[in-house]
């Protein structure tokens, strides 16, 4: 009788595959303080405001 090549086997703890990867990202993005979530948003919200302030005043100075 032939026997089949025996295959190495990994353990569970040694392979990192795309759930593991994703559970990673998902621990490491709650452990995020809300507060400073909101506070980053908060920035990028005025900031993109002040830009769209600027593009509309220089839109209407340049027809005078």
């Amino acid at each position: 009788m032939s026997q089949k090549p025996i295959r190495p086997t990994h353990s569970a703890k040694n392979v990192t595959g795309d759930f593991d990867k994703f559970t990673d990202f998902m621990r490491r993005l709650v452990a995020v303080p809300h507060s400073e979530i909101k506070a980053k948003l908060d920035a990028e919200k005025q900031a993109k405001q002040r830009q769209k302030k600027r593009a509309s005043s220089r839109a209407s100075h340049g027809k005078d």
